[in-house]
């Protein structure tokens, strides 16, 4: 092995969850997420930070049975804040590698209504192996049922028009840069790509993968706003107003 990559191996990984009122999906979310741990190399140190955010629901309860199988830190935090939350998760975690140098380590996010695939985590680490320090990842729907298929449909062309989305489900960057940057900033929304675009200003070149798919919820009631949620319902009302303008079909009028 050469220095240059030796300098870069992977020892430790921190996921960071936030979870607020996450009760109905949060098992499985748990689940997906212990089989992608379950395909890392026993010799890597995983640990994974799950951050109450202001929950009044069961979901403490799940993150703390789900806890016992796995090495998990149980962060509580009052901010409401999704970035505030992301924040503490990636503190905690740092904090719990005292004697680890920070380029050693990479922190992952993904988010309580979704679930990752089991190459998730391995994906991130082939990629901070080759020399990656920021890494995203592309998310999927699978349930439209409550959204309208012209919904799906419009969001779904979008979607795959885009080169370079970029995510707080499936997002992960090299502990160096993320201190080096000033870490995960307490906005309400958009925190990830806050964070990614200052690790670019910083001369970062990221890493899309294009191979592994996050899959999210299309919830109609928002965790963070401006969030995915509301993109959805965006898009939602903007087909709304489409079809509005339509002429009727088969000879038929109406006023608009």
């Amino acid at each position: 092995m050469t220095t240059a990559r030796a300098t870069r191996k992977t020892r430790a990984i921190g996921v960071v969850l936030p979870i607020h009122n996450e009760e109905e999906v949060l098992a499985a979310t748990l689940h997906a997420l212990g089989a992608s741990i379950a395909a890392l190399p026993m010799s890597l140190d995983c640990r994974v930070a799950l951050v109450l955010d202001s929950c009044s629901d069961s979901s403490a309860a799940i993150a703390r049975r789900w806890g016992r199988r796995h090495r998990v830190l149980l962060v509580q935090c009052d901010a409401a804040n999704v970035g505030a939350a992301r924040r503490a998760g990636c503190n905690a975690l740092l904090r719990s590698w005292p004697r680890l140098h920070p380029r050693h380590v990479w922190l992952s996010t993904t988010d309580a209504d979704s679930q990752v695939p089991r190459q998730w985590l391995a994906a991130q680490t082939a990629a901070h192996q080759a020399g990656a320090n920021l890494w995203t990842g592309r998310v999927a729907v699978k349930d439209w049922s409550r959204h309208g298929p012209d919904t799906a449909q419009r969001w779904t062309k979008e979607y795959d028009s885009e080169s370079a989305p970029v995510h707080g489900a499936s997002m992960g960057i090299s502990a160096q840069v993320y201190l080096d940057i000033g870490g995960f900033d307490a906005l309400l929304t958009g925190e990830d790509r806050d964070l990614y675009f200052r690790a670019c200003a910083a001369g970062v070149i990221p890493h899309h993968d294009t191979t592994v798919n996050v899959v999210t919820s299309a919830r109609r009631v928002a965790r963070a706003p401006l969030g995915f949620a509301h993109v959805l319902a965006t898009i939602e009302r903007e087909v709304a107003g489409i079809a509005a303008r339509q002429p009727a079909a088969l000879g038929c009028t109406r006023e608009v």
